[in-house]
């Protein structure tokens, strides 16, 4: 048995790594909401729960939307990835392969992150009415992608890009979007605030934009223009 046993080890180890996949260029959003913490202390699991699902139920249906893809959910915490899979005719995803890169994979994720802060205003917090408001980090650059674990694995990424895109999160104003240069080089039509640079650990100081807002008729245009890609 025990022979058996690390044969199936060995098996599935194999077919993991054949799994594992280096990507030229992806956008990572990481999203987190403001005063989240300090709710979970004033209302019961039940209210949380509820809040959470109401609010994540309507991110989660934009994803097939933008194109991008959902990576996982850590505390309050919302991880997508942009460029990491595409979606065939029939609504099957595979992951993109080495050599290849969605030329769209910054717009779409912008384009998602503009969403969600969008659904965020229509949902309030248990705990004062208000509307509910996030922070939003992006940073684009290389990933790696593959399956980790035997006991509840994973589809995960790693790399310099997902820290970086944490951080741009982490050192978000209440309410925007946050951007690395990186990210904002894909984004030049957008309109951007240099917010004179952040520090990162083992990167010094990095120049880093926020967000600054159009119309909505522009929104809906953009949209509209993405959708064509989709």
């Amino acid at each position: 048995v025990s022979g058996y046993s690390g044969y199936w080890s060995q098996l599935r180890g194999s077919a993991m790594e054949a799994l594992a996949t280096s990507h030229r260029c992806v956008t990572v959003l990481f999203c987190d909401i403001i005063g989240f913490t300090a709710m979970c202390k004033q209302v019961s699991a039940m209210q949380v729960m509820r809040f959470l699902n109401t609010l994540y139920m309507r991110f989660d249906e934009l994803i097939d939307i933008y194109g991008v893809y959902k990576v996982e959910t850590i505390g309050d915490c919302y991880m997508v990835a942009g460029g990491l899979v595409r979606t065939d005719g029939e609504g099957n995803k595979s992951v993109i392969g080495e050599g290849s890169e969605d030329a769209l994979h910054a717009v779409r994720v912008m384009s998602f992150a503009k969403a969600i802060m969008r659904e965020a205003a229509a949902v309030v917090l248990p705990t004062s009415g208000e509307p509910v408001q996030l922070r939003i980090g992006l940073h684009s650059g290389p990933v790696m992608s593959g399956i980790v674990g035997d006991k509840m694995p994973r589809f995960c990424l790693f790399g310099d890009t997902v820290n970086t895109a944490s951080r741009m999160e982490s050192t978000c104003p209440p309410g925007a979007i946050h951007v690395s240069s990186d990210t904002r080089a894909l984004l030049s039509n957008e309109a951007w605030l240099p917010t004179g640079g952040v520090q990162v650990k083992g990167k010094g100081l990095l120049e880093t934009y926020v967000w600054a807002g159009h119309s909505a008729d522009e929104d809906e245009e953009a949209e509209r223009r993405l959708k064509v890609y989709l």
